[in-house]
């Protein structure tokens, strides 16, 4: 059981979470939940055998430890300047750009919460949120805003093209 249904279960049948204290609940659940889908699905990914992927690795882990610990200006700080994380492959560097997305919104900075996902989609086009992390009241509209951004730039681009 994860840490954030942990801390629901804690809580008494009648007393209710306030919203934002749901909303944290429910982010960490996501979050913990995601960050176990990649690393349970880390032998998957082709291996290389490079020292930098481990490195970055560590990286990563540091900056998602610091995002759990609700550090958002010490992780968006953490994982860019990891120099590996933006040399290792794409999801690496993808789950980078996602925490650090989440930290800008969390931060209640709606600019650099979009770049940020505009970042990501450079990175993977086809990227999605959990179903635990679509929704989010922080940043669901932020991803939604760059999605929309980036098929209407890739549609624009073809149409030139095709012109």
């Amino acid at each position: 059981m994860d840490r954030g249904a942990m801390h629901v279960m804690r809580h008494s049948p009648g007393r209710a979470l306030s919203p934002l204290g749901l909303a944290r609940v429910l982010t960490r659940a996501g979050l913990v939940a995601a960050a176990l889908a990649i690393t349970g699905c880390a032998h998957l990914e082709p291996v290389t055998g490079s020292a930098n992927d481990a490195e970055a690795r560590r990286e990563l882990d540091a900056g998602i430890a610091l995002y759990d610990k609700g550090d958002y200006v010490n992780t968006i700080r953490s994982l860019l300047t990891a120099k590996e994380i933006w040399r290792a492959q794409v999801d690496t560097r993808v789950a980078a750009q996602k925490y650090v997305a989440f930290s800008h919104c969390l931060l209640n900075r709606p600019e650099p919460c979009k770049q940020s996902f505009r970042d990501l989609l450079k990175l993977k086009p086809d990227f999605e949120l959990a179903a635990a992390e679509s929704g989010h009241p922080m940043w669901t509209a932020a991803f939604k805003q760059a999605k929309q951004e980036a098929a209407g730039g890739d549609r624009g681009q073809l149409a030139q093209t095709q012109r």
